[in-house]
């Protein structure tokens, strides 16, 4: 992908929406500096600027207006007087008749009204936008490549043909699909009532008309009644039905055949491409039965998802590369004491990268159970722990109940091998606290989840569909999950507590939009595990009131703050218990967690019963309030409950100079790159410690001094 050349400084009215957000972050991307304004967040109005906005807009490269047509044709004029000469003013609205001669009125300036023919939570790979160009120039031709590079395809159109063919692609198609809709309400008394003979046609039909009733009818409604054709095009529809009823009723098979043989014309050579696709559509539509109907949704899910690996592979720079080629990364160290660790290279350094943030592995009680484990058993007992197990195990298990309140924790080797023992159970409603409707299951993983469920989701997609919401895009998560809800499935939600890189996610509130839809939220709360709680149950169970809800499983760490090694699942029941030993693929074939280790986790579990947890806690809060206040509450995560900050720069060069700078300086951190931040930035990342000290946080904020992050 080439990124932006011209378009460097773009302002997004109403980026906070889902066709504005789906620019903004594509734009950011690509490189460009993005600055999002909308008056449904309080962030700016389109129609009056305040002087902040209009320097914003003085200065940008592109004004994009993703707001309704009146915020549009209001704000339009008033954007003129501030749009600098040579910029490109671009649009999104569905109807063009109206913006287009507005646009044309606009002097000095390129000018290119879009509109993307798809739901912006589909993206622009394969779908198409419209694009009517009004003032042609080098800014909007790079936008329309961009928006090629995007994987989206670009039909250039004059204002009255999109109109027209708007009113024939979208006007007749939504029509169509309501008004099958409401007559199939008065011929039948529900849905399950015909599903059982319903043809391929007609459940592809409900398929559509499941995702209009899911949608928002604000969405719909302006569909209809915008289009200046929209009645015409209502109006031919009805003409085309009485054709039908008209042949029929008379009785005229000659007349019904020459109809088809119509359409047939009307297609051209494009009959048979277009019967071909709808083989396909009828292959993946959902099949009668619960149990067909779980088989062909992973089927669809499977064939509409695309290779995301390898795009992301593709799209990454070799920044990472150049970090460890110029040693500012991937360190080899030799020894270490608290913060400080000897590297191989020669010379000591303070360290910012280990996320062990109460420095609970260097505790004497720690060490000194893993010495006696080590004699005891020697390195290591290789059996899986259904055939035989320490006694350390079932000790840890039952001091991680007393953390968390009676809940049940059962131990896995890693926080990645509890995702994959206990996300397929789930979603196939093997665990009894967790029902799944008959339907079965769709994973709905947040865009911030970790990698380590994101790269699980071509193994979730066999299960039920598996699709990616941001909780960042207003609206989001609430379509995903009305268009689950359309389907008859159970949404199984997949977050991160503690963001590794940055934030909190409010686990509360997205446990609350799901309980309408009966749905399950399965955290991944590893970054806040020992941190936060009287008995450091961490921020997840904190946060949810010292318990763990109903339709709530939690995944935890023990090898960052709770000083040892492994991760665990945390469940209400024993029943769920029983469940994940025999069937949780790394309990059954893997084995237990390192003896050594295993003693230490048992000792670090006494730790958070006995309270020494809980005054460590406050030792890093300490230390995390004194970095805010030496870095000026400017690093991502400032005043946040969270032992990560970062100092954001808007360009990887920039960030490589301040780790180069830090390490110089004796100062280790974490760069972080596309796509763990949006490309063509930098991440200078701080993993803050009880045991670092007041020096410590001096030195590193003296050498972010002066430097240019946001």
């Amino acid at each position: 992908m080439s990124g932006v050349r011209s378009l460097r400084r773009c302002v997004v009215l109403g980026g906070s929406g889902a066709v504005g957000g789906l620019f903004a972050r594509a734009l950011r991307e690509a490189g460009a500096e993005v600055v999002v304004a909308d008056p449904a967040t309080g962030s700016g109005d389109a129609t009056a600027p305040d002087a902040a906005l209009r320097t914003e807009i003085g200065a940008a490269d592109l004004v994009l207006l993703a707001v309704p047509e009146r915020v549009a044709l209001a704000a339009l004029p008033v954007l003129a007087e501030h749009v600098r000469p040579g910029a490109l003013v671009a649009d999104t609205l569905s109807v063009k008749s109206a913006v287009a001669p507005v646009l044309a009125g606009l002097r000095e300036v390129e000018a290119v009204s879009l509109n993307p023919m798809f739901a912006p939570s589909l993206g622009f790979a394969g779908e198409s936008v419209a694009a009517v160009v009004v003032h042609d120039g080098p800014k909007a031709t790079e936008l329309l490549a961009l928006v090629g590079e995007w994987g989206a395809h670009v039909v250039r159109l004059s204002a009255a043909d999109h109109d027209r063919l708007a009113g024939a692609t979208q006007v007749l198609t939504h029509a169509a699909v309501l008004g099958f809709g409401l007559a199939l309400a008065e011929l039948t008394e529900g849905v399950g009532e015909v599903a059982p003979l319903a043809t391929p046609p007609h459940r592809t039909l409900l398929a559509l008309l499941a995702r209009i009733a899911a949608g928002t009818p604000e969405v719909y409604w302006d569909v209809q009644s915008a289009n200046p054709r929209g009645r015409a095009t209502r109006s031919a529809l009805a003409d085309g039905l009485r054709q039908v009823a008209d042949l029929v009723d008379r009785g005229d098979e000659a007349g019904f055949g020459a109809a088809l043989a119509r359409l047939r014309d009307y297609f051209g050579p494009e009959l048979s491409p277009h019967a071909d696709h709808c083989a396909q559509l009828f292959r993946s539509t959902p099949q009668r039965g619960s149990t067909a109907k779980r088989g062909s949704m992973t089927q669809q899910s499977a064939t509409q998802t695309a290779n995301w690996v390898e795009s992301r592979i593709s799209r990454t720079s070799d920044a990472l590369d150049r970090a460890f080629e110029q040693g500012l990364t991937g360190h080899t160290i030799t020894a270490r004491r608290g913060k400080r660790v000897w590297l191989a290279e020669g010379g000591e350094a303070l360290e910012f990268v280990s996320c062990s943030y109460l420095g609970l592995e260097e505790h004497p009680a720690l060490i000194g159970a893993a010495e006696d484990a080590l004699h005891r058993f020697g390195v290591h007992f290789s059996s899986s722990r259904n055939r035989m197990r320490p006694h350390y195990l079932p000790e840890l298990e039952d001091l991680l109940g007393q953390v968390y309140r009676g809940n049940r924790a059962v131990a896995f080797t890693s926080v990645g091998t509890v995702h994959l023992g206990v996300l397929p159970l789930l979603g196939s409603g093997a665990l009894p606290s967790y029902p799944i409707a008959p339907a079965g299951a769709a994973f709905l993983v947040e865009k911030t989840a970790h990698s380590s469920m994101q790269i699980l989701r071509g193994l979730l997609g066999q299960i039920g569909p598996a699709r990616r919401f941001d909780l960042e895009e207003p609206g989001s998560m609430e379509t995903a999950l009305r268009e689950v809800a359309a389907t008859g499935r159970t949404p199984i939600a997949l977050v991160d507590g503690v963001g590794s890189m940055g934030g909190l996610i409010d686990v509360a509130g997205v446990l609350e939009a799901l309980r309408p839809y009966g749905g399950h939220l399965y955290v991944d709360d590893a970054h806040g595990i020992s941190i936060a709680g009287p008995l450091g149950a961490g921020y997840a169970f904190d946060t949810f009131g010292d318990r763990l809800p109903d339709n709530v499983v939690i995944a935890g760490s023990l090898s960052k703050a709770f000083g040892g090694s492994g991760g665990f699942a945390l469940v209400p029941g024993e029943a769920d218990v029983r469940v994940l030993r025999k069937f949780a693929n790394p309990l059954v074939f893997g084995h237990s967690i390192m003896l050594p280790l295993l003693a230490a986790n048992v000792a670090a579990a006494r730790l958070h019963v006995d309270g020494e947890v809980a005054r460590l806690q406050e030792r890093l809060w300490h230390n995390a309030a004194d970095f805010d206040e030496l870095t000026g509450g400017r690093l991502v995560n400032a005043g946040l409950r969270s032992p990560v900050r970062g100092a954001h720069f808007a360009t990887e060069e920039q960030a490589f100079a301040t780790t180069a700078a830090l390490k110089d300086a004796g100062v280790l951190i974490l760069p972080a790159f596309f796509p763990t931040v949006a490309k063509g930035t930098g991440l200078v990342r701080f993993a803050l410690s009880a045991l670092h000290e007041r020096a410590d946080l001096e030195t590193a904020a003296k050498i972010l001094e002066g430097t240019r992050y946001a």
